[in-house]
């Protein structure tokens, strides 16, 4: 039976929160209808994780009572509870019962208690020693004398000295340009002008016109340039060593040590001797015990029928009492009149601390809130 319920009950739950968001969610008078089917949408989400929550806290449950017992699984609802019309009943988890009771336990095993006895001593006079017999060392300190001798200040050199090349002027004539020859305009025949007479030639007569080739000279620049006599050359030029006569303090007798013995020294004090060495006494000691109060369970938990609110039996202003009720007793809830996951997990929480059946808002719960 508790298999079948236990996948029953979801499409149950989701078919009564359709219901009842059918008959609570009516559209407001000015309010558009997309408005009315959002927060529609959002309401069936909310109240359909509140019954995904139950249903996982419920299938929890089932599986529990399976495991601690098969004697209800006959696939029937013959255990339910005589009811009345309107009554919803639903399986709730009674958690295990415990008792008190003493127990006495050991606190402290047996053991030993362990006493010191102290040593005995007595005071004696003893020669002993102050100061150990050692050596000590003597330093002879050095003698010196002093000695005058010749000191290199700047060692002999070789430098060398650069002579630079000698240069003289001499003259030089230069041709600037060739000799050649050329033709100018002659002043007349030799012969024709003195006598009044022509020139004649077998081969013709002559115009007038003459022209004398003459030979023009070259022409010189003469220009002073300078002649390299001698290079430039470098020689060696030996320069003597620097020295100077110098007086310096030498050992003339290196320091020394010697070994001088040191006796040792001795005192007479008075020393005291241990004449019993300590030791040690052991006590029993016997075991303690102490009462303490431990817990035992006298039943184990079960799956019981318990009247419930359901969406059949239940309204928003009932829940709103439920939230106002947690509330009061410290649990974070908003007072909405939906049973969301929120109103669930306080819900839960509180059937735990005040040891109630869990798996949904029982009877008893909202007994012990005070709302009916």
């Amino acid at each position: 039976m508790m298999k079948k319920f236990k996948y029953a009950i979801a499409p149950l739950a989701v078919a009564a929160l359709l219901a009842g968001c059918e008959s609570t969610m009516e559209p407001a008078p000015g309010v558009s209808a997309p408005s009315v089917e959002a927060e529609r949408m959002s309401e069936l989400e909310r109240q359909n994780s509140a019954l995904r929550q139950q249903n996982a806290s419920l299938q929890t449950s089932l599986e529990t009572q399976s495991s601690l017992s098969t004697s209800d699984n006959t696939g029937t609802y013959a255990d339910l509870p005589p009811a009345k019309p309107g009554e919803c009943y639903a399986r709730i988890l009674i958690p295990a019962e415990y008792e008190a009771y003493s127990d006495r336990l050991l606190a402290q095993e047996a053991s030993e208690r362990v006493e010191i006895i102290p040593a005995q001593y007595e005071w004696a006079e003893e020669r002993v020693v102050v100061s150990e017999g050692g050596e000590r060392i003597e330093v002879m300190p050095a003698t010196y004398r002093m000695v005058t001798e010749t000191v290199v200040v700047e060692p002999a050199r070789v430098e060398l000295t650069t002579i630079p090349a000698r240069y003289e002027t001499r003259t030089e004539r230069v041709l600037v340009r060739e000799g050649y020859t050329k033709w100018v305009q002659g002043q007349g025949i030799i012969g024709q002008s003195m006598h009044g007479g022509t020139v004649t030639d077998v081969r013709g007569t002559p115009t007038g016109e003459i022209m004398c080739l003459i030979e023009v000279p070259a022409e010189y620049n003469t220009i002073e340039k300078q002649v390299l006599v001698s290079p430039a050359r470098t020689e060696q030029v030996q320069i003597p060593a620097v020295t100077r006569t110098v007086t310096k303090r030498v050992v003339d007798t290196p320091a020394t040590t010697r070994v001088v013995p040191i006796p040792p020294t001795y005192d007479t004090v008075r020393v005291r001797r241990e004449v019993a060495p300590a030791s040690e006494r052991r006590i029993p000691v016997p075991a303690t015990y102490k009462t303490v109060t431990k817990q035992r369970k006298v039943s184990d938990e079960k799956l019981v029928w318990r009247e419930v609110l359901c969406e059949t039996n239940t309204t928003p202003d009932v829940i709103r009492r439920v939230q106002s009720a947690l509330r009061r007793e410290g649990y974070d809830v908003a007072v909405d009149g939906v049973l969301g996951p929120g109103t669930m997990n306080a819900i839960e929480a509180y059937q735990r601390r005040e040891n109630l059946g869990t798996g949904g808002l029982t009877m008893a719960t909202v007994r012990s809130l005070g709302v009916m």
